[in-house]
């Protein structure tokens, strides 16, 4: 692979990384000295941390191969296998409700603020299971 046909992947690889609906995406390619593996690296932001750390609350998948084509389709692969837009952000949604959840048994808040919240998650944790919408 030359430079030209390294960045056409990369910036392949950062297009489908954003129609994800994944927040800050990099991806970058690498070789290390002394061991003639090629790195695909991939970085994005958990959408529940945005506006902390972008180092230490980011998310990130190395692929490594010994054929740079190959560590690149890796790459593909791990992106397509990735939650669409939209199911990441109602996960997020659902992560950060749960996290508001606990807090609020943590805190002993009263159990008429609780349970509208708690009723909500389980409607959200079923209607997850069942959705047949076309992707």
């Amino acid at each position: 692979m030359n430079t030209k046909e390294i960045q056409k992947r990369l910036d392949q690889l950062m297009k489908a990384m954003i129609d994800k609906g994944l927040k800050q995406p990099c991806a970058q390619f690498d070789a290390e000295s002394g061991n003639i593996e090629f790195r695909v690296y991939l970085r994005w932001q958990d959408p529940t941390k945005l506006g902390k750390d972008r180092y230490s609350d980011g998310l990130f998948k190395f692929i490594k191969n010994d054929d740079p084509g190959k560590a690149f389709e890796e790459a593909d692969e791990f992106v397509a296998a990735m939650p669409s837009g939209d199911e990441a952000r109602l996960h997020q949604f659902m992560g950060a409700l749960a996290t508001v959840i606990d807090l609020g048994k943590d805190n002993g808040i009263e159990v008429e603020f609780m349970n509208p919240l708690q009723a909500t998650m389980k409607k959200l944790s079923e209607n997850i299971l069942t959705d047949q919408r076309a992707a």
